[in-house]
């Protein structure tokens, strides 16, 4: 394991030796929080007066070395009446990070960095990880603020996000989880386009339209911040999750009854580029939301979603709904410690699901002419599922091949 390389710029409480660090630190986080928190290193905050808020945040990074520059600079370089402690979790990268965090965090514990916060500290460790989650709950466990929130090494923070957050909290006392608007860059930090959140709708961020249209209902995670509170509510991110573990975080939430607010303005950057887990596959989603909906809407609603999720995985198999049912056997070894009984309902539910993508393929193998795999589907669709019959996408299946387009 690297070493941490932590300290503190106090320019406006003056300096105080890093042998009282971790005691310090500990007793001002059970103080505010009743938890313990067990570091290596760690800055030394001393004040004669009531402590501005503190900001906690943690960036999960591997192999990002063209990219986490900016990430952290967009960090360090929040400026207001707040304090900052950064947290980067390096997974034993080869490509330079570490390097790159490195000299950053030497700056800053040599005060070269010019802090435009009350109290600015950077700790790093780089070490392999089981993963992008356990890299976020392991820098979210060393935590000390009221505030937290994570950004990826190839995503950015707005200036001024951090002073708006605050003030937000500060008027919304009753908020929980608040999060903004953002944009989508490329690799050359280009916008793409923007990303405008909306009010928080439980049934819609359960609801395979969600998946559909993400941006009708979706939260911004590089414009997400909640109260530490919060993790002692639900806990930490679910390192089950590879790709959903935010989403899933944010239901949870809501689940508990948590607050989230909305609140329109640019907060973060999403960097959408080839190579990044989002754009490996337009299916990589897909298991984590089916537990998703498995969790917060029960196991016996999940047919409409398999559907969907097997119709989606055929588009890449040449509209195989056969090649699409074996695609997708491998979301069920998440559910292999469920009772039995709910494991046969979720079965049950796959069957029905595959039942509906292959109507919803009939339709489109129909559109490219192949009439014989189109009316076959159409067939072992409404053989298991008779009711299909009388689904829109089967009359709209019919009046196509009566009219013969």
């Amino acid at each position: 394991m690297a070493n941490l390389c932590t300290r503190a710029r106090l320019p406006d409480h003056g300096a105080a030796t890093l042998d009282a660090a971790p005691a310090a630190l500990r007793a001002d986080h059970e103080k505010r929080q009743d938890s313990e928190v067990t570091r290596e290193s760690g800055p030394v905050l001393i004040h004669t007066a009531p402590r501005p808020p503190r900001f906690s945040i943690v960036t999960p990074s591997y192999n990002q070395r063209p990219f986490i520059a900016e990430t952290i600079e967009s960090v360090l370089s929040q400026e207001g009446s707040f304090e900052v402690e950064y947290f980067v979790m390096d997974g034993g990268s080869t490509d330079g990070s570490v390097e790159v965090i490195k000299h950053y965090a030497e700056r800053v514990a040599a005060g070269e960095w010019p802090a435009k916060c009350r109290a600015l500290s950077l700790t790093w460790v780089s070490q392999r990880d089981r993963g992008q989650s356990d890299a976020i709950n392991e820098g979210l466990r060393r935590t000390t603020g009221e505030f937290a929130s994570y950004i990826n090494s190839d995503d950015a923070y707005f200036p001024g996000a951090f002073a708006r957050i605050a003030a937000e909290f500060a008027a919304h006392p009753d908020a929980h989880l608040i999060y903004g608007d953002g944009d989508v860059i490329d690799a050359a930090g280009q916008r793409q386009w923007e990303w405008l959140s909306r009010p928080y709708d439980h049934s819609v961020m359960t609801s395979y339209h969600f998946l559909w249209n993400d941006f009708s209902n979706y939260i911004m995670q590089q414009a997400t911040f909640w109260r530490t509170s919060v993790m002692g509510r639900i806990g930490y991110f679910d390192e089950t999750f590879q790709y959903a573990m935010d989403v899933e975080y944010w239901v949870r939430a809501a689940h508990a009854g948590l607050m989230l607010h909305h609140m329109p303005h640019k907060l973060g950057k999403f960097r959408l580029i080839p190579g990044t887990k989002s754009r490996s596959s337009p299916t990589v989603f897909w298991p984590d939301h089916l537990e998703i909906y498995r969790r917060y809407r029960g196991s016996r609603s999940l047919a409409p979603y398999f559907g969907y999720y097997y119709y989606n995985l055929a588009q890449q198999l040449s509209l195989d709904p056969e090649q699409a049912r074996c695609g997708g056997r491998a979301v069920f070894d998440r559910w292999r410690a469920l009772p039995h009984d709910e494991q046969r309902v979720i079965t049950q539910q796959a069957e029905r699901g595959h039942a509906l993508a292959c109507l919803l393929l009939a339709a489109d193998l129909h559109g490219q002419r192949r009439g014989a795999d189109a009316r076959a589907s159409f067939r072992r669709a409404v053989a298991h599922s008779p009711w299909l019959a009388l689904h829109p996408f089967a009359w709209r299946y019919l009046v196509t091949r009566i009219v013969g387009r």
